[in-house]
């Protein structure tokens, strides 16, 4: 997968603790039961194998992130926001490029994720990437909202007479 930055000056790189204010200010902003800054801290402070927490920076400064882990030969994207500023910019969608190539590399066989059945911007951006709805969570938001349970098949590397291809998503 080739990626493209949207703005060439952004940086994807391992959040850090010096990050939270802005993360917690774009989930906030993002999502109406925003996660609580003790559960970024922790995962940053145990720094687990199977958790990843990417941040995109301009001129040093966050302007999204994205959540997520891999375990058991699956990957699972928790969450992914981007400051109101940089939608629609291609900040999103960067990140989730960059995620999935992570995922690939770990030679993952699918990844899961939920979206609200209301999140129209993000389930355009899923579909582009291949995602199908695989079930719906009734009532799995606080405000009530349904959530579809999106899957995304990987195919990993295969050999063709003798020479390897990386792994390529579906």
């Amino acid at each position: 997968m080739t990626i493209i930055k949207p703005i060439p000056e952004v940086q994807i790189e391992r959040m850090q603790c010096e990050d939270l204010q802005h993360v917690m200010g774009i989930e906030k902003e993002a999502f109406p039961d925003p996660w609580h800054e003790s559960f970024f801290k922790r995962e940053l402070r145990k720094k687990r194998e199977h958790a990843y927490l990417y941040v995109a920076k301009l001129d040093k400064r966050v302007i999204g992130y994205i959540v997520f882990y891999i375990f058991s030969g699956e990957g699972h994207i928790y969450n992914i926001a981007v400051d109101t500023a940089y939608r629609r910019r291609g900040i999103g969608k960067y990140l989730l490029e960059s995620a999935l190539e992570i995922i690939e590399k770990n030679g993952v066989d699918e990844v899961f994720l939920e979206v609200s059945v209301r999140n129209t911007a993000a389930l355009e951006l899923y579909k582009k990437y291949h995602f199908q709805v695989f079930g719906v969570r009734k009532r799995y938001y606080s405000n009530g909202d349904d959530a579809y349970v999106l899957r995304k098949e990987m195919k990993c590397s295969v050999t063709i007479l003798g020479e390897s291809e990386s792994c390529l998503s579906v």
